[in-house]
């Protein structure tokens, strides 16, 4: 990517090089400039214009240009240079674009290569060692397979990036697949239970199978909501959430009326104990705390009613 054909700029030199080495294809020299510029400033485009691409800018600032063309490629060379160049670094590290400060030249270049050399895992010792060694005919060599290695790794992190986000997007789908199938079993339980005749077994266990399939669907949905990865974990917690919570409601409700589950009322149950389920297990961490700080074994009236040390006789 090129901005100016100025002599006092390295493009110039950069283009001659490139176009004189015999390895430029067509099209990749970019000219960004504003959209009034003559490309043809360049003289190489009178001997291999196919090598040219001009790319117009609606702005007269070439640093607006300069900038956002750092989002778009793929590697940074950085040569002496000042506030521009130093920048152009910062954003290069920040985005893991594959860059080379060479910094024995001195200028911006060595400021981004000390930024550098603070980043871990920018780029192998030997590689930036090289960037601020005595320039000897192989330096370069070295410098451009330095940029290659990191432009490799950072496509490798992009690809192991994409098949992470992939696997969780499957996950996703698994969890909330689970947890629609989870929700239809537990409705399913309502009209079964009225088919079985109250007060059996099978009748008592579909109020609690109910519940325990609603609240892990409840769960399940809950950790997608939350972005989280353990959905079995949360299936599970979800499960005794709601299970507990369904029979903490039944239990209430058989304190008041023994004889409920005798009777055809036995099976409205269901309508209630499944919801219940499924908002326990959709807040399955509120229950959970609340059931942890639950004195079960209340001691303060045996307390109370036990004689203190200083009120005994002797």
């Amino acid at each position: 990517m090129t901005f100016s054909s100025d002599e006092g700029f390295i493009e110039a030199a950069i283009v001659r090089g490139y176009a004189q080495s015999g390895q430029a294809r067509p099209g990749s020299i970019e000219v960004r400039g504003p959209y009034r510029a003559d490309p043809t400033e360049f003289p190489e485009v009178q001997s291999n214009p196919e090598l040219f691409d001009t790319r117009p800018e609606p702005t007269p600032d070439w640093e607006v240009s300069f900038y956002r063309a750092l989002l778009q490629v793929d590697a940074v060379l950085l040569i002496g240079g000042g506030r521009s160049t130093f920048i152009a670094g910062l954003i290069a590290l920040s985005r893991r674009v594959a860059i080379a400060p060479i910094g024995t030249f001195g200028g911006a270049a060595e400021k981004a290569w000390q930024r550098m050399h603070g980043e871990p895992d920018a780029a192998p010792e030997e590689d930036l060692s090289a960037m601020v060694s005595k320039w000897l005919p192989g330096s370069a060599k070295i410098v451009v397979a330095s940029l290659l290695r990191q432009h490799e790794r950072r496509l490798s992190d992009q690809e192991q990036l994409r098949r992470q986000m992939n696997a969780q997007s499957r996950r996703r789908a698994w969890s909330l697949l689970s947890a629609l199938v989870l929700l239809a079993v537990g409705l399913a339980t309502l009209p079964a239970a009225t088919a079985w005749q109250p007060g059996t077994w099978t009748a008592v266990t579909l109020l609690v199978f109910g519940p325990l399939c609603a609240a892990a669907s409840g769960a399940l949905i809950r950790n997608v909501f939350d972005e989280a990865a353990e959905w079995l974990r949360a299936a599970v917690l979800g499960a005794a959430a709601g299970g507990l919570s369904a029979v903490l409601f039944l239990a209430a409700q058989l304190t008041t009326n023994p004889n409920l589950l005798q009777g055809e009322s036995a099976a409205r149950l269901g309508y209630f104990v499944v919801p219940v389920g499924f908002a326990a297990g959709l807040a399955f961490d509120a229950v959970l705390t609340k059931l942890r700080g639950t004195d079960v074994v209340r001691t303060h009236p045996v307390d109370a009613a036990t004689p203190s040390q200083h009120n005994t006789p002797a």
